[in-house]
């Protein structure tokens, strides 16, 4: 070890360039909150892989102290861009609980110490580099900055913010994930600079000036309401997150928001790049471990440093939820053959003990899965029921799995990804038995979110989401395959709508005795629909909904069903 050189890191004030001579000059210098861990599931480790297989060099500033613009001048001015991630999660997400309060441990950090990152890092990491490097183009990528591409609302302030462009100046988002874009974000610089006219990239945002914006999108753009009408009037809010959530996809409309500071045009995806992105992912290599710099372990690291990422993208249309809006609502599977070469080389690694903790996605079951009819226009493929023109089943899924197990030196392939249970047909279940007998551990983790059919209508889970009658299901199931198998489901109370109706949950954990350790009010993060429904107090439709938004009033639920339901036995507890 290492297989594969890291990057230059500079990391809390100390150094290490790989090598390299102290003055040389980096093509791109990424600025991460987490870090620097060389893996496929940390974005950092993504960014910089993809730029240095397009023959550049990347440096990477891993959660410097952002209150001494020092650090943010170790590697001096990059050639082309700064690109500025908060990481792996929303900085706000990972400072704080969904109850405000702060987090007693980062799993992104060294020794999982909190407080290595500042709340809203994109904002502040580039205000640190404007004073360090004025002028000096600067990239905004991660979930962060994708999904407050627009005005949004924020739950911690309890108030609508402008757009990151906005409040940032930076030069450019790439929304999404950045394999596939980040070639032509590159190209763009290399070619004609930054503020040489509007560079027109798919998967991207830029600010332009203020009227400007449907000039520079084109014919057929979607114009939205801006800041200020999301501000004043609450069905303006909701219809701009109707409006991004059907965006995400090729073939989308380019989407205008106007605001005083300038207008902001964002680009729908490329089909082209969206289908080499799977590809794109399997060519990349990492040394699944912490850059060699710390002398700490990442605790996020180790249950996933044998993790296998089998494909891109998610189906569902879940309101709660910003995978989809972040990933895109369609499919990208990584080859069959792609995935068994990665999962080959492991038993090659010192830290390879044979066991492959998850080989999955989202939505794990979609692994496969496309849409006959080429996608359309609504984009709600799960809700209110299963589209039939989506082909794919749990087959591809089992026949992945095993194959993966034959492999030399592979002991065990394990099904870590959340299953959607909803989602099962009758015809899978012959895959789902083979599942259980070879690659589930020992739990089996699902998401039923809740089970009061109004709260699942306004969570748009599917019309298969009867969690007690899959409970049954699996019951049966695991008494054929004679193993002691257990559900850890995760629940979701306080959702906008739910009040009265979380209790629910405490029958059915009683009813069959379930393990309710992952139980969370709903956090409304930046861009889904939920957060936009928790702000408005609005359904989709524009009716009115009951909203907990105090702590105490939306912790009520989770109380009841943790004091409650902890006095009887617990199954898989």
């Amino acid at each position: 070890m290492p297989w594969f050189p890291y990057p230059a890191l500079a990391a809390m004030g100390k150094v290490d360039r790989r090598g390299l001579s102290p003055h040389a000059e980096y093509d791109v210098i990424l600025v991460s909150g987490d870090a620097y861990v060389d893996h496929p599931l940390f974005p950092a480790a993504v960014v910089a892989r993809s730029i240095e297989r397009l023959g550049l060099t990347v440096a990477v500033i891993a959660q410097p102290d952002w209150r001494r613009v020092d650090e943010f001048k170790v590697f001096g001015r990059p050639r082309l861009f700064f690109g500025v991630t908060a990481g792996a999660m929303d900085s706000m997400v990972a400072n704080y609980t969904s109850m405000r309060m702060p987090r007693k441990e980062d799993r992104m950090s060294p020794g999982g110490r909190p407080g290595l990152r500042p709340k809203r890092a994109t904002l502040i990491y580039t205000q640190r580099l404007r004073e360090a490097f004025p002028g000096a183009p600067i990239v905004l990528g991660g979930v962060e900055a994708s999904l407050r591409r627009f005005a949004h609302f924020d739950f911690w302030e309890n108030a609508i913010r402008d757009p990151m462009l906005i409040d940032t100046g930076a030069t450019m988002i790439v929304y999404g994930m950045a394999e596939a874009s980040i070639e032509r974000v590159i190209a763009h610089f290399r070619n004609t600079g930054v503020d040489k006219g509007f560079p027109r990239l798919p998967q991207t945002c830029i600010r332009v000036l203020p009227g400007q914006g449907t000039e520079v999108a084109g014919t057929g753009a979607l114009v939205l309401p801006s800041p200020a009408e999301c501000r004043a009037d609450p069905a303006a809010f909701l219809s701009l997150a109707k409006a991004i959530d059907l965006s995400v996809r090729p073939g989308a409309r380019t989407l205008v928001q106007p605001h005083p500071k300038g207008d902001i045009v964002c680009f729908p995806p490329d089909a082209g790049d969206w289908l080499r992105e799977a590809d794109l992912i399997s060519a990349s290599r990492y040394n699944r471990r912490e850059h060699p710099l710390y002398e700490e372990a990442i605790p996020g690291l180790e249950p996933v440093r044998f993790s296998v990422v089998s494909h891109r993208g998610c189906l569902g249309a879940c309101t709660f939820c910003a995978l989809a809006l972040h990933q895109g609502r369609r499919i990208r599977s990584r080859s069959v053959e792609a995935i068994l070469s990665e999962i080959a080389e492991f038993p090659g690694h010192p830290d390879f003990h044979g066991t492959v903790p998850d080989l999955g996605g989202p939505s794990v079951n979609m692994y496969g899965w496309d849409c006959s009819a080429g996608g359309c226009l609504d984009g709600v493929c799960t809700h209110p029921r299963r589209c039939p023109n989506i082909r794919g089943g749990l087959a591809a899924l089992a026949d992945l799995l095993s194959r993966a197990l034959e492999l030399p030196g592979i002991k065990h392939v394990f099904l870590g990804s959340g299953l959607r249970y909803d989602l099962l047909k009758p015809g899978d279940e012959a895959a789902f038995i083979r599942i259980l007998e070879r690659h589930v551990s020992g739990q089996l983790k699902v998401a039923p979110e809740h089970v009061d059919p109004v709260v699942l209508s306004l969570m748009r889970k599917g019309a298969g989401a009867d969690f007690a009658a899959f409970i049954q299901w699996f019951d049966r199931l695991t008494k054929g395959v004679n193993k002691k198998l257990f559900l850890v489901p995760y629940f979701m109370t306080a959702f906008p709508g739910s009040q009265g109706r979380d209790e629910a949950i405490l029958t059915l954990i009683r009813q069959f005795r379930l393990a309710h350790k992952q139980l969370q009010e709903f956090t409304p993060t930046p861009g889904t629909l939920g957060t936009a429904m928790f702000a408005t107090g609005l359904s989709l439709e524009g009716k009115p909904l009951a909203v907990a938004r105090g702590d105490s009033e939306r912790s009520v639920g989770r109380v009841t069903i943790q004091g409650h339901a902890g006095r009887s036995r617990r199954r898989g507890s």
